[in-house]
């Protein structure tokens, strides 16, 4: 007989919300198979999903919340982030919240640091869905829904602002920048090289 926790955990709307989750880490893991404007694209049309998806995540207590731990290090963090920096280059920067009372540095803030911080968040939480014990999954539902309301959510539809601006103002994107399998093949990439050095 299933339990209540196992009901919650494997329910329609917690499921779907994964599905989107690890389609959010996949694309930052594979960052560099996607030019700019493919990343741009594909960001801007996942993030309003996973907007609607964790508004309909239940509303859970902790049962074991010292169970809860954080499996990205510093360095994937830094990695992640750098990779994006380089990825999104001179449109990385932009003014979070319009203060009269702040002035404009301190009103700026990166899309980079903005899709790290959120799949800081996601890869913590799917590791911790994905142990397969009902508690700590129902835990890892309720810290995720938390950090939604506190902090991530917010930053999404800050950064979706910013997306629809790149992709609908007048804003050229790189089309070119994307590597292919070819570029991790070292023996099609010393041929190419040769091939170069003909020319």
């Amino acid at each position: 007989m299933q339990s209540d926790f196992e009901e919650i955990v494997y329910s329609e709307n917690v499921l779907g919300f994964n599905v989107l989750v690890v389609e959010y880490c996949n694309m930052l893991d594979g960052l560099v198979m996607l030019s700019q404007k493919e990343f741009v694209d594909k960001a801007h049309r996942l993030l309003p999903l996973i907007y609607l998806k964790a508004i309909i995540l239940p509303e859970l207590k902790p049962v074991m919340p010292e169970m809860i731990e954080k499996v990205v290090t510093h360095e994937e963090w830094d990695a992640v982030n750098q990779t994006l920096q380089n990825k999104l280059g001179e449109h990385d920067t932009y003014q979070e919240v319009y203060d009269a009372l702040l002035n404009d540095e301190q009103q700026m803030t990166t899309l980079s640091e903005g899709f790290t911080d959120i799949f800081q968040d996601f890869k913590d939480y799917i590791s911790l869905y994905n142990m397969g014990t009902p508690e700590i999954m129902n835990d890892a539902i309720w810290e995720c829904r938390k950090n939604f309301t506190e902090y991530w959510g917010q930053r999404l539809v800050n950064i979706q602002r910013v997306l629809h601006n790149l992709l609908y103002g007048n804003t050229a994107l790189n089309e070119k920048d994307a590597l292919s399998d070819d570029d991790f093949d070292l023996e099609k990439r010393l041929k190419k090289d040769m091939q170069g050095d003909d020319n």
